[in-house]
């Protein structure tokens, strides 16, 4: 394998010198008004080899070249969207051929399909960048920019509004080059007004640093930046929402904007109870900048789970939105969002927002739980019913200062405050298949949390004569405190009788999470800008504070005065890690290799102590590691490119999994930390693939990645009782894959688009259970395809089929294989029969087969209504009808190594509302462009 892996680099990077290469070059211009035509795509395919093209756009005076071509015969195809392509054959025999002057001829049937008559182009590429004119795709009136990117092609919007470009997730937003809202994607595609959109630019942007540096390293992310048309940046736009229905349920929404060329400044407002939820998994992803685990993880650090469902986001194990409000939820929220700059070249910019979030709810989980224990199988019934009161305050500042040409300097903060509140009650039994019934109970669990959490970041840039020095700073505070009340009664059922357990506990947390890194990054060219290196240093500090004291009730006094020394003690823990790292990156035309090694020490010093004071454990660790990279990047003017990734990385166990204290929030499972965890060593490779034509708008892309694990973290379980008692273990050989690959196209039949995609996952886990090793494999698979109907802006309609087969397997000698499918359809019809009125429907099937009684479902989702449009659309007056089936559900399924829990919850059902919405545009004058057909501002 290795040898091959050899071959195969010797080949990507093998370069073919042939003498008598040539230039081919030409112009090309409108055949009607002789003006030259920018960024018209040009096709090169060799006819001894049609495998071999390549590909170019015209600049700005409509010129193009290609440069050394071969001696041999040619096609030539010359392609625009609204002009007749162009094809011409030629012959390259030694000196520079030129095609001349290339007339392109309006394309009448083409122009018909553009939606706005011709005046635009769909899409065009520039360089890195796709760039569609958004009044080519007509919109419903008051829509969303969601609603305008699910009709570009190669974009998809998932069901929790996440954004996906050709199958690669958008990572990043911005507005005119600006952060908006922390650069939250769904925070302006859900609010700002698809008619306000002049372009919606597809970036494949450099890294930061490679920006700063000048250096590629062949790293690219998605970012999807939207500009706004000129006519608004002088007023205000949004839309103002308000609706009332049946059985009590309301909304009301604001959007409103002011941009002018620099300044942007945007408020939004939200309060309904319809469980429309507005923090997801971009605003707390953007929040933290990316990273998750500077604020969100254990105070340790590490060890903490993300879930989302049904467009709300859960961070088990943080602290924060933790047990968020789940069933029937009241939400408000409400934020302002403020970005400027000054100087020329925008030597100053500044960014900051704010954003609060307040909600209530009350719901009744039923779940369904299916646990291995060696040769027989545990079923866990349970009812529970939770009052959440939650409410969070989050803010974002960001400051950039170029005080000269050869500088850089960006200083930003964040800040989150978050506040809970969940009273529980719950009901359980569990039993095992062969053993019969082990216990049954009930528990009242009253948990407040408070966690404040701050991070700043300081980096400065400067080249050099020959490089440049990149020196980063940043630091974080995370704080968890939290207390609870828990009471319990469990029934244990033995041989010969019951023994019964009474608890009565109250208990504190106190944990104080400290960070501190420090980075030196230096590049420096070798050969011009083909050959570059890069030395690093790298220095992490961290220090936590993590008690928990528990102390039973007294009811001699009356008081929780009795130290429960099993549930209490305080764990002191400093980590650090060091790295310094070198690497090597070379340029080519088209592909880009980038080879590094990092040498790290990474230390562990904790100390634990029991509820006395006294010192029962410590720990020292120190681990050395080399930690090689490769990456290799291609990529061609045609719009092709071919990713591959591999890195290796050791983790420290948080102090979760090290401190030897249980916690027993939950009856029926304690975990308690292991205080002799190894390190977790990991290999992660990925390879990707993007192709797109603009000129025809198709797009294939492709996926593959696989992590493998040394010293992973599982889970050793033993059962008493019908009790888990649960300590992380260190593990080898876990491994997940995730692949697939997605198709789309248009159609021959106007307005009609296709697409198709299939994905695989597979995972690999080992635990104990009882003492003996439980490997845990599981298998997700899934087909899925889309039709999308849009005829101008009066009938659009759409029919999305998607599959997903599941399998897990569990060695254990009592385990039962465990198959199941989800289905996810749905067809959605929005036609204006008469000027101004418009019907709409959507019909959602949600299915399951294969989960445990009671939890297998096959809904059918119908929301339909009509609208009726007045004042020249700006007022909107509709009448609709949500669930008009009246099946709605909620129902999920999570997998946890040798854990499969099948989880109903209650939700809001059948009801019909009237709203009323008002699109806000008091703008200056539209302005005509000088050129209609030019893509380019």
């Amino acid at each position: 394998m290795k040898n091959y892996f050899i071959i195969l680099l010797c080949l990507l990077s093998t370069k073919v010198f042939a003498q008598n290469e040539v230039a081919v070059i030409g112009k090309v211009i409108d055949d009607k008004t002789n003006t030259p035509l920018a960024y018209v795509g040009i096709i090169l395919t060799s006819k001894a080899d049609s495998t071999k093209k390549d590909g170019v756009v015209t600049n700005k005076e409509g010129e193009f070249s290609f440069s050394k071509v071969l001696p041999g015969n040619y096609l030539i195809r010359i392609s625009a969207m609204g002009y007749i392509a162009v094809s011409k054959t030629f012959s390259v025999n030694g000196k520079v051929v030129d095609l001349g002057t290339i007339k392109l001829k309006e394309d009448a049937i083409a122009l018909k399909d553009v939606s706005v008559a011709g005046k635009y182009a769909t899409a065009t590429i520039k360089k890195d960048t796709v760039e569609f004119n958004a009044d080519a795709y007509k919109t419903q009136p008051n829509a969303a920019v969601e609603d305008l990117l699910k009709k570009l092609p190669g974009i998809t919007i998932d069901k929790d509004g996440s954004i996906l470009v050709q199958g690669q997730k958008v990572t990043r937003l911005t507005v005119d080059g600006k952060d908006f809202f922390g650069t939250d994607p769904k925070t302006a595609t859900k609010n700002l007004p698809a008619d306000v959109i002049a372009k919606v630019q597809l970036i494949d942007s450099k890294t930061l640093e490679a920006k700063a540096t000048g250096i590629d390293d062949g790293q690219r992310e998605k970012v999807l930046n939207l500009t706004i048309k000129e006519d608004k940046k002088n007023g205000w736009f949004g839309n103002a929402n308000l609706f009332g229905g049946t059985t009590g349920r309301y909304n009301s929404y604001l959007s409103a904007n002011h941009f002018t060329k620099k300044m942007q400044f945007a408020i939004l407002g939200m309060s309904n109870n319809v469980s429309n939820a507005s923090f997801q998994y971009e605003d707390l992803s953007s929040f933290t900048g990316g990273n998750l685990g500077n604020i969100f993880a254990p105070p340790g650090g590490g060890g903490f789970s993300i879930n989302v469902n049904n467009g709300r986001t859960t961070i088990g194990g943080s602290g924060v939105f933790d047990n968020s409000a789940m069933g029937e939820v009241t939400t408000h929220s409400g934020g302002l969002n403020f970005s400027n700059s000054w100087g020329a070249k925008d030597k100053l910019t500044l960014s900051s927002s704010y954003f609060t979030y307040f909600s209530k709810g009350l719901g009744t989980r039923f779940s369904n739980v299916q646990d291995i224990n060696n040769d027989d199988v545990l079923r866990t019934n349970e009812v529970s019913n939770r009052n959440s009161d939650n409410q969070a305050h989050r803010f974002n500042f960001k400051v950039e200062y170029h005080p000269d040409s050869l500088t850089d300097l960006a200083f930003r903060s964040n800040a989150i405050l978050n506040y809970t509140t969940n009273i529980n009650s719950r009901d359980f039994n569990t039993t095992f298949d062969l053993a019969g019934k082990a216990n049954d109970g009930k528990q009242f669990l009253d948990q407040r949390n408070s966690t404040p959490a701050f991070f700043g970041e300081l980096s400065a840039t400067r080249r050099l004569k020959k490089g440049s020095v990149i020196i980063g700073l940043n630091g974080n505070q995370n704080t968890f405190n939290s207390n609870w009340l828990n009471q319990s009664i469990i029934n244990n059922y033995r041989a010969g009788g019951i023994d019964i357990t009474d608890l009565n506990q109250q208990a504190t947390q106190e944990n104080t999470s400290r960070s501190t890194a420090i980075t030196i990054n230096y590049n420096r060219p070798i050969i011009d800008k083909k050959l570059n290196s890069n030395i690093a240093y790298i220095r992490n500090d961290g220090k936590v504070n993590a008690q928990q004291s528990t102390l039973s009730y007294n009811p001699l006094n009356n008081t929780y005065d009795a130290v429960v020394p099993d549930l209490s003690n305080l764990l002191e823990n400093r980590t650090w890690t060091q790295t310094a790292r070198i690497g090597l990156i070379y340029n080519r035309t088209q592909w880009t290799y980038n080879l590094g090694f990092g040498f790290q020490e990474t230390g562990l010093d904790a100390s634990a102590y029991n509820s006395f004071g006294a010192n029962i454990n410590n720990i020292e660790r120190k681990y050395y590691n080399i930690l090689p990279r490769f990456s290799l990047n291609f990529r061609n003017s045609t719009n092709q490119t071919l990713q591959l990734n591999y890195n290796a990385n050791v983790n420290l166990p948080s102090v979760n999994d090290l401190q030897p204290v249980q916690n027993n929030t939950n009856p029926l499972y304690r975990r308690e930390g292991n205080p002799d965890l190894e390190a977790r060593k990991s290999h992660r490779l990925s390879v990707n693939f993007n192709t797109f034509s603009p000129d025809n708008n198709k797009y294939w892309n492709g996926y593959f990645l696989i992590n493998y694990s040394l010293d992973d973290v599982g889970n050793s379980i033993v059962y008493r009782d019908g009790v888990q008692f649960v300590q992380p273990v260190n593990v080898d050989g876990n491994y997940y894959i995730n692949t697939g690959t997605n198709f789309g196209q248009p159609t021959k039949i106007k307005g009609l688009r296709t697409g198709y995609g299939i994905n695989l996952f597979v995972s690999h886990g080992t635990s104990f259970i009882n003492n003996e090793k439980n490997v845990t494999n599981r298998y997700n698979f899934g087909p899925n395809a889309n039709i999308s109907y849009d005829i101008d802006d009066k009938i659009n309609a759409g029919i999305y089929i998607g599959v997903q087969y599941s399998r897990v397997n569990n060695s254990q000698p009592g385990a039962i294989d465990n198959k199941y499918f989800n289905f996810s359809n749905s067809a959605s019809l929005s036609y204006e029969f008469i000027k101004n009125t418009r019907i709409s429907g959507e019909l959602q099937h949600n299915g399951t087969a294969g989960r445990a009684d009671g939890f297998n479902n096959n809904v059918f989702l119908l929301n339909a209504g009509f609208e009726q449009y007045f004042m020249n659309r700006r007022i909107t007056l509709a009448l609709k009808g949500f669930d008009i089936l009246n099946q709605n559900t909620n129902i999920d399924r999570t997998i946890n190594g040798s854990r499969i829990e099948d989880i109903r919850f209650n939700t809001i059902t059948r009801y019909f509302y009237l709203s009323l919405n008002y699109k806000i545009s008091k703008a200056g004058a539209s302005k005509e462009r000088s050129n209609p057909r030019s893509t380019v501002n």
